[in-house]
């Protein structure tokens, strides 16, 4: 690693943090959609404080604010409360109460570039060009065309809505009905913090903050270059509507009012392939963000040189006091175990996957259902829910394939729920879930349930620095985690094929961790030769 970070017992850096998405967790009411009741039954299987439970450490729920759900939460009507979809306010206690009896930290989704076209604050705003909330939201006069070139993501149409109300455009870059809050706005700022101050509060963990980079656009709506894509929302360089420099002023003003409040954090979806974008928002004084995703690890294909570029990519830009974190799916990308599947080899590459992302420096970050190789099987046309696949269909596959509900077990709708759920099943249902998993010690949940147990019994892996020791890897990633007086490596084979270990350090290891040798016996790395996709932790 270029820079090293701080040794450190910080829960948010030694820990495993878990996303859920709720629609699609656990339904507890039988009206085919999860919900908060479901979560909370659900958390002995998360971590019950021993080794038969999966041993994650935090849960990052999407949001289950009330909305219309025209983008499934996304859309915002009410910042202070809970959608009775998912339950009440009272049941989000239970939630925070029965999770934090278990040690388990809860991170909620905080989305505060966008509210609802029916939150109250654009209600007020729309009603008249004097309305006291006009400038909470961003406004211009309807000329014979639209302020700019801008494009509505998901929409795939220009980005300003008319409102015929008063005859003006209002901004909306994912749909019509989310339009863009005005963070120059000194009242809408408050009322927006005072929402961060509610949740504190309450007792939450933190927030995974969306959209970061999108909260302020440029003030004189310049036009946003075009360049060559298919993909229409791609069309364009998005100088203007995103990555403004004020953004960051705000990152700050949040980090501020994190920092009055003890071990909470701000996790923050830079959304970007720029490197250097998404690791400023850490902020040069480690004042922003305490961490922002990588998003060019998540994008990477099955290759350990790509993964170990974009690895030390990220090391070498964090600034010294910053912490790096990993994730390889989530509600808004294809799953993992999907795009890298290879056949019979699939559960193999899952497991390496799963060893790499546990074992870098940095904290891991789960999606729901990675842990038994839940895939993304296609949804038919009539039973598409997400608003981006339905207007880009067939060309753009929307994001429902990776939303569908968990794998509980073999029963009728996977023991998700006793009704027909919000959307359909993976077929493969019947042989992979979590019930068929528990107890077979060669699964891919056993997989993840023993390694997270054991990431947390071995101090290094969690806080140790780390040195690759091979420079320019081809089909092996290897490093040594170091942790005060303890030591580890940690080998990974991305091949199918048996391969010997190029690395010459003439020493004895025993195994501590292996799919394919036995706990404690002894090997060289000189010597060794490694087999189809094998993982080894050794000391």
């Amino acid at each position: 690693m270029g820079k090293r970070a701080p040794k450190t017992d910080t829960w948010w850096k030694n820990g495993v943090i878990y996303q859920i998405y709720p629609r699609s967790f656990m339904d507890s009411n039988g009206d085919g959609i999860g919900d908060i009741k479901g979560i909370t039954r659900k958390l002995d299987y998360l971590n019950d404080g021993t080794e038969n439970s999966l041993g994650i450490d935090a849960i990052w729920l999407s949001p289950i604010y009330p909305s219309p759900m025209k983008d499934f939460g996304y859309d915002i009507s009410d910042y202070m409360d809970i959608d009775s979809m998912f339950g009440s306010l009272d049941d989000f206690k239970v939630l925070l109460q029965e999770a934090h009896k278990r040690n388990i930290r809860i991170i909620m989704d905080l989305v505060i570039n966008h509210s609802s076209d029916e939150h109250p604050w654009f209600i007020e705003s729309r009603k008249s060009k004097d309305s006291v909330k006009r400038d909470w939201y961003l406004w211009q006069p309807a000329d014979k065309k639209r302020p700019n070139n801008w494009i509505s993501y998901f929409e795939l149409h220009n980005a300003w809505w008319l409102d015929k109300t008063t005859n003006e455009y209002y901004l909306g870059t994912f749909t019509k009905n989310q339009p863009e809050v005005n963070w120059r706005n000194k009242d809408l700022k408050k009322a927006m913090y005072d929402v961060i101050k509610y949740w504190f509060d309450m007792g939450i963990d933190g927030f995974r903050m969306d959209v970061v980079n999108w909260y302020i656009k440029d003030k004189s709506l310049r036009n946003n270059p075009w360049k060559i894509s298919f993909s229409p929302p791609s069309l364009q360089k998005h100088i203007y509507d995103r990555n403004q420099p004020e953004s960051h002023q705000i990152c700050k003003e949040i980090r501020d009012i994190t920092n009055t409040y003890k071990d909470k954090v701000l996790i923050g979806e830079i959304y970007t392939n720029d490197v250097k974008e998404a690791v400023s928002y850490h902020g040069s004084n480690n004042d922003e963000l305490h961490m922002a995703f990588n998003f060019n690890f998540l994008f990477q294909k099955w290759s350990a040189k790509s993964f170990y570029n974009s690895i030390m990519d990220w090391y070498n830009l964090l600034p010294t006091d910053s912490w790096p974190n990993f994730t390889l799916s989530n509600h808004d990308q294809p799953r993992h175990y999907y795009r890298y599947k290879h056949g019979n080899d699939s559960d193999a590459r899952a497991k390496v996957a799963a060893a790499m992302l546990l074992t870098l420096k940095g904290t891991p970050f789960i999606y729901y259902g990675e842990e038994i190789g839940m895939t993304c099987e296609k949804i038919p046309k009539n039973s598409l829910k997400d608003p981006l696949g339905i207007k880009g269909w067939p060309i753009i596959k929307g994001r429902d394939s990776e939303r569908t509900p968990m794998q509980w077990d073999n029963t009728d709708n996977a023991g998700f729920s006793n009704n027909t759920p919000w959307l359909p099943i993976n077929k493969d249902y019947t042989h992979k879930n979590v019930e068929s998993q528990k107890d077979d010690p060669d699964s891919l949940l056993s997989f993840y349930r023993s390694l997270i147990w054991f990431r947390k019994n071995t101090p290094c892996l969690s806080n140790g620095d780390i040195e690759f020791l091979i420079q320019e890897p081809n089909k092996i990633l290897a490093y040594k985690r170091t942790y005060k007086q303890e030591q580890c490596i940690i080998i990974l084979n991305f091949s199918s094929k048996t391969i010997p270990c190029p690395i010459n350090i003439a020493k004895n290891y025993n195994v501590l961790f292996s799919t394919h040798r036995k706990k404690y016996s002894p090997f060289k790395l000189e010597n060794i030769k490694l087999n189809p996709y094998e993982i080894i932790i050794a000391d």
